[in-house]
């Protein structure tokens, strides 16, 4: 697929500013399709504590923006802006909003290159770089990316790189076929969930919910 095809097929999928807004405040639960269809973010969600979709989209439960929320608001303002200081020559393209409903997969990708070989997403973190490498519910949400632009480009997708903001360091991390296998068997599980409306067990890391926007729904529950 050359440079004018791709850009060809991604002006079916680039969105504006307010209809991505929208789509990021109403996704996953999209009832076109046969099953739910399970955003990117709900993967890294349902990973971290299983809990979390099901009160955002079981019992559609208010939620309040922690700072954890507010920062990813905040890094898509700033995504193109860091991005463009860039100096290699692949392309860039930010905002595509890819669906599979075989899988049952929807995504926003936020920023993914294609440097005439491979493409790959492209994330900004604000920590510090993981001595352990890529951690699992980040993992399953990039793999879950990659699947998504090889299903529409159709090409494969073998890594992502990530951007740690605070080191001016970019990392490569590979994706597996592996990885992609696990993330799909994630996607059913949520998809099963979403139509028993069975609520899951907790997460047994009692960490994980000192900042959760969905503390005040769990405790005792």
């Amino acid at each position: 697929m050359n440079e004018k095809e791709i850009d060809a097929l991604l002006r079916k999928f680039k969105m504006g500013r307010d209809e991505l807004d929208n789509v990021r405040k109403s996704y996953p639960k999209i009832n076109l399709y046969d099953k739910p269809i399970i955003g990117t973010e709900e993967v890294r969600q349902y990973v971290y504590c299983k809990r979390i979709p099901f009160f955002r989209h079981v019992l559609k439960a208010p939620m309040k923006q922690t700072y954890k929320m507010e920062y990813g608001t905040k890094k898509h303002e700033k995504l193109e802006k860091l991005s463009n200081k860039s100096k290699d020559n692949s392309q860039k393209y930010y905002n595509v909003y890819l669906t599979d409903p075989d899988i049952g997969l929807v995504g926003l990708i936020d920023y993914f290159e294609y440097d005439g070989n491979e493409a790959y997403p492209v994330e900004f973190k604000s920590g510090n770089i993981p001595p352990e490498g890529i951690t699992n519910p980040h993992k399953y949400q990039v793999a879950a990316q990659a699947l998504l632009i090889e299903k529409a480009f159709k090409f494969l997708v073998k890594k992502v790189r990530v951007y740690y903001v605070k080191h001016e360091k970019s990392i490569d991390y590979q994706i597996g076929i592996e990885d992609k296998l696990e993330m799909i068997k994630v996607v059913k599980k949520i998809q099963d969930m979403l139509i028993s409306e069975k609520m899951p067990e907790s997460t047994s890391h009692l960490g994980k919910c000192r900042d959760c926007e969905c503390k005040i729904y769990c405790i005792g529950a």
